[in-house]
């Protein structure tokens, strides 16, 4: 009777991971109120303890060729504009919880936004070509929409290196607009477990054997 329930009850352990780990983007504190990210990751909107329920950010773009870049964000892979040309700030409010990919955009070699030359850079390329600064911590007690257990923060600096050499080619500064609680973080990434299915398919393979066994007739 012990063997029979040792092998559902491992498949139950594997199941409920789900195949997948939820774990923090790799970042290193500057000081207790600033945070750097180095790895390509999107951001978190934080509702905080406040009288709105969304999260609205006012941005300012800094680029060496200020008609040929836009700021902005991805949704349902099509690229929505924040900012016009460049050093012109532009606003936009997004629902507490959202995790936004933001993107810079040049209008490629036909000087039109909007058609297939767009040369379009994600925060979440896996070529990494920003990185991240969160300045003016926030309480995570002041977090309503999600609870957050970690500070949060009311600036982010996105420094551009689009062609990666090293250098930093333009700035994008993103702030906290209206409200002294909302906020933005690294979102969460999630990460597949290929392991773990494994794990998980041996255990149902050995679960089939086992009941094709007992209804053998004796």
């Amino acid at each position: 009777m012990r063997n029979r329930k040792v092998i559902p009850s491992l498949i139950f352990t594997v199941a409920i991971s789900g195949g997948f780990s939820i774990h923090d983007v790799q970042a290193s504190s500057v000081s207790p109120s600033e945070l750097f990210v180095n790895d390509p990751a999107q951001v978190l909107m934080v509702d905080g303890k406040d009288r709105h329920s969304n999260v609205s950010i006012r941005v300012r773009l800094d680029t060496p060729n200020r008609s040929a870049f836009d700021f902005g964000f991805i949704r349902n892979d099509g690229f929505l504009p924040i900012t016009g040309k460049s050093r012109k700030p532009g606003d936009y409010t997004f629902a507490g919880g959202s995790i936004v990919d933001f993107a810079l955009r040049n209008k490629g070699s036909d000087g039109l936004f909007g058609t297939d030359d767009d040369l379009i850079y994600r925060l979440s390329d896996s070529a990494g070509y920003a990185s991240q600064h969160y300045f003016a911590a926030i309480d995570p007690a002041r977090s309503r929409h999600p609870v957050v257990t970690e500070s949060y923060y009311q600036n982010l600096t996105l420094n551009w290196d689009l062609n990666l050499d090293g250098l930093v080619d333009a700035h994008a500064l993103l702030k906290i607009r209206g409200s002294k609680y909302d906020g933005i973080m690294p979102a969460p990434v999630a990460v597949s477990l290929p392991g773990a299915s494994w794990l998980l398919g041996s255990g149902l393979a050995v679960l089939g054997v086992t009941a094709r066994r007992r209804k053998r007739p004796a």
